[in-house]
Parts: structure tokens; sequence; C-alpha cells
């Protein structure tokens, strides 16, 4: 009753309330996606691997409501997953909410959703930790405004805060790692600024301040604060280039037992984004660089850097081969595991897979693709339930999808 009560007060809270000052258009629109699959490791196991066949059907629903002043946006989708292994079943689904209202000068936005998914195919991106019959919940707020300062100039004010909790049914256990997560509350603000420099360049500023709090038992506190420069810049019709970077410093407050009391640390890191994209009509190719640091399960704050390469070349007006590809590597920073251990996490993934698409009718597309996946931990030897060493896994997956064009209403 609790949740439910919860879902409705937050898809409330991110429908902007705003006076119909000219008319309204209504869109209503989904697509449904199903995909049979074979994993040859779905765990990404060292020791024992664990082949799996399965089916997927992912319905999707968005409904958009704009006017002069007006825009609201309510989206609904779902990922229902079945395999030949009752163990790795599970239903995701996600409720989000987007809108928007301008006044004059300002830009008033509000966004916000709900999800409860399976914990491993978060898990995949987050720590490599592939848990089955383990369940995420996230909730999720994030208010904002945007001021035009001058023709040139635009100030931003952005706030968020996001809930994610953990449901382990192994054992009974969330303090163990490899059986159980530790959730978070995390509060974010920041205060950027854009300028228009020219046609062809801009450039911004952020400054930015995060809360972090660990909900496991003696799990720590962490505050992280920094600032970034950035600019973004169009070479050429079809080449262009954005960059920003800066650093991040990492103030936690490490939990201990009764005799010991409590300490803080401070630790330097760095956040960094480099994107370079090529766009023309039968070619997308874009690649980058970023270094990002972001709460995870395992209540330790990671940073991680990655870098990426993505392609597509339209073979014929109907078929579409794309290549996908990322390097990237994970460490603590700034504190202690929700066991309250100093072990640090250091993990390698690395990740491609090619396809290709056939649209074989009006909103119609078949695909078949392979996805290879590989990671390597590297722990002290204190972590026992980790699979210390390499792993890897290949998955092959063919898929039909049916795009709704939906309906659309004027007033």
């Amino acid at each position: 009753m609790y949740r439910n009560q919860s879902i409705a007060l937050l898809v409330l809270a991110c429908i902007v309330p705003g006076k119909d000052v000219a008319a309204a258009e209504w869109a209503l629109k989904g697509s449904l996606d199903q995909q049979l699959l074979y994993n040859d490791n779905i765990s990404l196991s060292t020791i024992r691997k664990e082949s799996v066949a399965g089916y997927h059907l992912a319905p999707s629903l968005q409904a958009t409501r704009k006017t002069g002043s007006l825009d609201v946006g309510l989206e609904g989708q779902g990922d229902i997953r079945r395999y030949d292994d009752s163990r790795w079943d599970c239903n995701n689904y996600n409720l989000g909410s987007n809108n928007g209202y301008r006044a004059k000068r300002s830009v008033f936005s509000l966004s916000g959703g709900y999800s409860v998914s399976c914990s491993y195919s978060q898990q995949i991106t987050d720590t490599g930790l592939l848990v089955p019959t383990s369940q995420t919940e996230n909730y999720r707020v994030a208010p904002s405004w945007a001021w035009q300062w001058t023709s040139r100039d635009q100030l931003i004010l952005g706030t968020s805060y996001s809930k994610t909790s953990y449901n382990n049914s192994l054992n009974g256990s969330t303090s163990n790692i490899g059986t159980g997560f530790s959730g978070n509350d995390t509060y974010s603000v920041n205060l950027g600024g854009n300028h228009e420099w020219s046609r062809r360049l801009s450039l911004n500023e952020k400054l930015f301040f995060s809360n972090v709090q660990y909900t496991a038992a003696n799990a720590p506190i962490q505050n992280l604060f920094g600032f970034q420069l950035g600019a973004n810049y169009k070479i050429n019709h079809d080449w262009a280039i954005s960059a920003s970077g800066g650093p991040l410093w990492v103030d936690t407050q490490l939990s201990s037992d009764s005799t010991s009391g409590q300490s803080s640390s401070l630790s330097l890191g760095s956040v960094a984004n480099i994107n370079l994209s090529y766009s023309t009509q039968l070619t997308q190719f874009s690649t980058g660089f970023s270094n990002a640091v972001n709460p995870s399960a395992i209540g330790q704050t990671l940073e991680t850097s990655s870098t990426f390469a993505n392609y597509s070349y339209h073979l014929t007006k109907h078929l579409l081969l794309d290549l996908t590809s990322n390097y990237s590597r994970s460490k603590s920073i700034g504190g202690q595991s929700f066991d309250n251990s100093t072990n640090q996490f250091n993990r390698s993934y690395f990740t491609v897979a090619p396809g290709i698409a056939w649209e074989l009718a009006k909103n119609w597309k078949l695909k078949g693709s392979y996805v290879y996946r590989w990671q390597d931990y590297q722990q002290d030897n204190n972590f026992q339930n980790l699979n210390v060493g390499t792993s890897d896994s290949n998955a092959v997956m063919f898929s039909v999808g049916y795009s709704w064009d939906g309906i659309r209403a004027s007033r």
C-alpha cells in the first residue's frame, strides 16, 4: 500500500500545473519489441559458466501534451524476461514523467520516475556482480530552472533526489558482498551557465555538490563537490566536438565500531567528457572518453573511466549495419564498503556489439546482433565472495520490433 501511494504521489508531483494560453496538442504513441537470445555465461562467472536461452517482451507507451507555455510528458516501459533457468526471470518496468513550463525568459522543468528491475541488468555496467533473484527499486525527482540572462547567456540551476534500494532473496542477507547490495539516498544540486560565443562555439561551466548516504549498517556518508569547464564546437557541416572537465573532491565520513568512533577522509578525483561525432545521410559515427564518479551497489562510490566508439552505416535504404563498443575501468574512491572494510574495488570491463537491422515494412524492424562481454577483477584477498580474475560471455540475439505512430489531436 505504501509503495502504491508513493508512486501516485510521485506521478502527481511530476505533472506541472499551468494555465492554457494557447491551443493544446495531444499525442500518444508506443512500441513493442520481442527478442530471442542465447547467452553462454549470463552471470559472467569465472568458476562455472551459466548458459541460458530466453525471451524478452518490451512494450512502451508515451503520452504528451503541449501548449504555448506548458509541456507534459508521461511514459511507461516494461521489460519481461523469461529463461530456461527460472532464477534469471524478472519483470522490469519504469514509469516516468518529463515536464516543462515556459514564462518569458525562464523555463521551469520537472522530471521524475519510478522503476523496478532485476539488479543484474543494472550491475552489468555498475559493478559486474550479477546476482539472480535480486531486485532494484528506484525513485527519482529532478526539478530545474533555466534563465535566459541575455540573448547569448543562460543560467541553469538544477537539483535532484534519487533513492535506490535492493531486495535480495539469497540467504535473506544484504550485508554480504556477492549475496546482497547496499542502497543509497543521493541529493544533488548544481549551478551552471552557457555562453554562445559564436554560431559554432559555445562555452559552459558548472559548480556541483552531491550528498550520498548509503543505507546499509555502518555505511559511509560521502559529500562530492567540484566544478567543470567545457565547450561545444561545430567543426563543419558533418563534424562536431564537445569537451568538459574539472576536479572533484570526495569527503567521506567513515563509520567505525563503538571503540574507534568515526573518522573522515578527503580524496581528489576528476570528471571529464570528450565526444567527437560525424554525421551524414548514410553514416553516423561517434567516439569519446568520459570520467565519472557515482554511487554503486556495493556501498562505495566508484570512479569510472570509459572509452567508447559507435558506428552505423546504411547499406541500403532499409538495411542498417551498426557497431558499438566500450571499455571502462572502475575503482573505489574516498572510502570503504558497507561491510566497513577498506578494500579497494577495481574492475575492467569491455563490450562490443555488431548488429544488422532490416526495416522490412513501415513501423516494422528485424534485427540480429552479437554481444561479447569481458571483465577482469583485481581485488584484495579479503573480498571472499568476488570472482577474482577474468571472465567473458557471448550472446546472440534476434529481435522483431513494431513502432506505433499513435494518434494526435489538437484543440
